[in-house]
């Protein structure tokens, strides 16, 4: 059902009028828009990085290594869903790899900056994408999956967001989310991110857990290169040491080496490990 972000009414239409108070979302660049002042004010991301990161992400160690995990997650967790929903989607990349490889009909993409909905939009034009704010999500018992891939670290009110995604899951469904691990490494480059914390894996269990889910799946990822990875953070902790594209702009040596240990980590948590350390967390819960 959808949820009149005026009055709070449940409704179900193939219109967003709300038939209770009449309210209606305003379009902003051709989409529907929940929140149009923070598309333009809000600082939890950079809206000038969509450029940057959709021109590497198809190929970049990071992004592929995510995407193959949360496709083992979805179709090992999920794999009837008919219905899903993507809070924070970025540039689309991770719904366009669930359009390619399950069988979703109906797939919904939200981002709180217009600017990331159009990089969507061209990669799966028969999708649905709004912009809206993650704290006040217009759905209730909607959809059978609900994500959030690098997002809830971005909101100071995480538990909102959190409870919002409990509220538009329908009941049997479930979440999965993916977060940064390891509040010691922490750097400047969470500064530049926008992040309010990284996770450490008790405080999301309790999180996740207060939200009403069920976890059943936790595990860290970019494990094998956490070393690495701590010693990168220990040079970027001041503005002047950070290069915001040097992680982007990877060697493709380097680049196929770090993406096949990677590969070697995505195959240990297929064989049921769940990894205690690393850069990532992955979660997956059911709302009973």
């Amino acid at each position: 059902m959808k949820r009149c972000a005026k009055c709070g009414n449940l409704f179900t239409s193939e219109r967003w009028d709300c038939p209770n108070c009449g309210h209606a979302p305003r379009q902003l660049g051709g989409f529907v828009s929940f929140a149009p002042k923070l598309s333009e004010t809000v600082e939890s991301y950079d809206a000038e990085r969509y450029q940057s990161v959709a021109a590497i992400e198809r190929k970049h160690f990071w992004f592929r290594s995510r995407n193959d995990l949360i496709m083992w997650a979805l179709k090992k967790n999920f794999p009837a869903a008919r219905s899903l929903l993507e809070v924070g989607c970025g540039t689309g990349q991770v719904l366009d790899n669930i359009h390619a490889t399950m069988r979703v009909q109906r797939l919904v993409g939200t981002e709180i900056h217009v600017k990331g909905l159009a990089f969507c939009r061209q990669r799966l034009p028969d999708a649905e994408f709004m912009q809206m704010d993650a704290r006040a999500i217009p759905f209730a018992d909607e959809f059978d999956v609900v994500c959030a891939f690098d997002v809830i670290e971005h909101v100071e009110e995480d538990d909102k967001v959190l409870a919002q995604m409990y509220q538009a899951c329908r009941s049997g469904g479930g979440i999965l989310i993916t977060v940064p691990q390891h509040q010691w490494l922490w750097s400047y480059k969470d500064d530049f991110a926008h992040h309010k914390r990284r996770y450490c894996r008790k405080k999301l269990l309790e999180k996740v857990s207060a939200a009403g889910f069920r976890v059943t799946t936790v595990t860290s990822f970019v494990s094998l290169l956490l070393p690495l990875m701590y010693f990168s953070r220990l040079w970027e902790r001041t503005p002047a040491q950070f290069e915001p594209q040097r992680e982007l702009d990877i060697s493709p040596l380097l680049n196929h080496i770090f993406y096949l240990l990677m590969r070697v980590e995505t195959a240990l948590i297929r064989w049921g490990v769940s990894l205690p350390a690393g850069g990532s967390l992955l979660l997956v819960s059911k709302k009973i």
